[in-house]
């Protein structure tokens, strides 16, 4: 099915045109990791990594020093020296947008003065002077739902329509979003993906995504290895791309444009393919070697 083209996505740097698919590759600054396990955080490593996936085809690369992982919060000074100095240097030496990924002020305060023009809060803003400081830097933003609080194992999952609570609360977002100067066009909408959320649930909201695609603003899915995709497919995660793949495309074809990725080598090619079914045509036709 051919979905409408999405509108673009504005952030400090410039804007991201949403009518096809884009990527948002992870460097995950933390020694917790769930799929890498640590293995970027070193800064020196980090940056390589946010270099590396720059090259493969991410369209952002998104830098985050706190993984969301049921563990203690990780403290602001702790996150701050992981994230500032990876979000520094690739800022400088990439042409591709450099986001952070936190749902602490100071932090998203020190990134976007290192020359983050995108914010991921996993909470929603639901912090006002989370808001004040998107508004301020003029970045992008990552509009995500969240049942609960982060880092906090749930006890048990609202029995409620998910896709139609999550429609619902990103539509108000949106507005309390713009009530703090943040216009719509710098907002994308992520629902939420595993953010407490069981993966009946989760299933239930990505079948049923173009829900929130109806509500005229890109939306951006951290499909990426996924608990549903295991709880599906019986899988860790690091066996996951198989599942990742298909949900990625499954979303595409109904609207969906942004997609948090680990594996940009591999996903950026699904993706242009997908793309390619979606549209009628590529972007670009390559030589057939063999």
């Amino acid at each position: 099915m051919s979905a409408r083209p999405a509108p673009v996505w504005r952030h400090a740097g410039g804007a991201l045109d949403c009518a096809r698919g884009r990527l948002v590759g992870i460097v995950n600054a933390t020694p917790d990791s769930f799929t890498d396990e640590g293995a970027h955080h070193d800064p020196g490593r980090a940056v390589a990594h946010g270099l590396r996936l720059a090259r493969q085809g991410a369209d952002v690369v998104e830098v985050g020093g706190e993984s969301l992982r049921f563990a203690p919060e990780t403290a602001v000074e702790v996150e701050i020296a992981r994230v500032v100095p990876v979000v520094r240097e690739l800022s400088r030496r990439l042409e591709v947008p450099v986001a952070v990924d936190t749902y602490k002020v100071p932090v998203a305060e020190a990134a976007i003065a290192a020359g983050a023009v995108i914010l991921n809060d996993p909470t929603g803003l639901r912090d006002p002077e989370m808001a004040r400081v998107a508004a301020a830097g003029g970045v992008g933003v990552v509009l995500t739902h969240f049942f609960g609080p982060p880092k906090v194992r749930p006890t048990s999952f609202p029995d409620v329509d998910v896709p139609a609570a999550v429609a619902a609360w990103a539509s108000e977002a949106l507005a309390r979003a713009g009530e703090a100067g943040i216009p719509a066009e710098r907002v994308v909408i992520d629902p939420g993906v595993g953010l407490g959320k069981s993966p009946p649930q989760d299933l239930d909201l990505l079948h049923r995504i173009d829900e929130v695609v109806a509500l005229g603003r890109p939306v951006f899915v951290p499909i990426s290895n996924k608990k549903v995709i295991g709880a599906v497919t019986g899988t860790v995660a690091k066996q996951r791309l198989a599942g990742t793949t298909a949900g990625m495309t499954w979303c595409l074809a109904r609207g969906a444009r942004i997609f948090r990725v680990h594996n940009v080598k591999f996903l950026r090619r699904a993706l242009d393919m997908a793309q390619a079914l979606v549209d009628g045509a590529p972007a670009e036709w390559h030589e057939v070697v063999k």
